[in-house]
């Protein structure tokens, strides 16, 4: 498994919200590329991730170079996967489950706490917690595109900023202290289920079509 490595930054120096992936203050993070994909006939965007943290709060920013874009969602918990769309799957203590924040090129976001991942019937999980909108409501998160309910053709750019803050891990998980030192697991990903070129993209691939893997995750390492 591929390891990532967070750099701490001083709260001065963490980047706003607003932001964009060329932004001054993402010059201190480490790049990761989403360079696996589902065997289709694509093409395939060229997407890339950056994460930071401060001790407390996890800083993100994802940049898609796309062929085309189609962001329908416009709520929280909506079935942001059909867009065009990123996602962080994280676990930050290995006995515990992980977190899956999946965001359309909207800006709106779905987020669980899944504990076991076995897909059911209806396509949710054997054991899992939709996060509440009072806690979602919580996790910051900016799409430059808008609401895109049809899909457009590219060539264009678009990103995704986002933070995660304590109250959210600390929810599901106990409080973490300060970041620096932990070890978690997680992923990246990168799919778009409703366009004319379906595709599905990882920074750690996984054997069947299905992102929620956790044996599959890699290593985040927090300066």
């Amino acid at each position: 498994m591929d390891t990532y490595l967070l750099h701490r930054v001083a709260p001065a120096q963490t980047p706003a919200l607003h932001e964009s992936w060329d932004a001054p203050a993402w010059a201190a993070a480490e790049t990761v590329s989403l360079e696996w994909h589902w065997p289709t006939p694509g093409p395939f965007p060229t997407v890339q991730a950056r994460l930071l943290h401060d001790g407390r709060t996890i800083y993100g920013i994802f940049q898609v170079k796309d062929h085309s874009l189609r962001a329908a969602s416009d709520h929280y918990n909506a079935l942001v996967c059909k867009d065009s769309c990123v996602e962080f799957f994280f676990r930050p203590r290995q006995d515990k489950g992980y977190l899956n924040l999946e965001m359309s090129a909207s800006g709106a976001k779905l987020c669980s706490y899944i504990t076991k991942p076995a897909r059911q019937p209806d396509g949710t999980f054997e054991e899992y917690q939709p996060v509440p909108p009072e806690i979602g409501d919580r996790i910051p998160v900016r799409g430059n595109q808008g609401v895109v309910p049809q899909e457009i053709p590219g060539p264009l750019v678009w990103e995704i900023a986002f933070q995660i803050p304590p109250a959210l891990t600390r929810a599901y998980l106990g409080d973490l202290g300060d970041l620096s030192g932990q070890r978690w697991t997680g992923n990246f990903f990168k799919c778009a289920d409703l366009i004319a070129n379906p595709h599905w993209m990882a920074w750690q691939g996984v054997p069947e079509l299905n992102f929620h893997r956790p044996d599959c995750f890699g290593t985040l390492i927090l300066e």
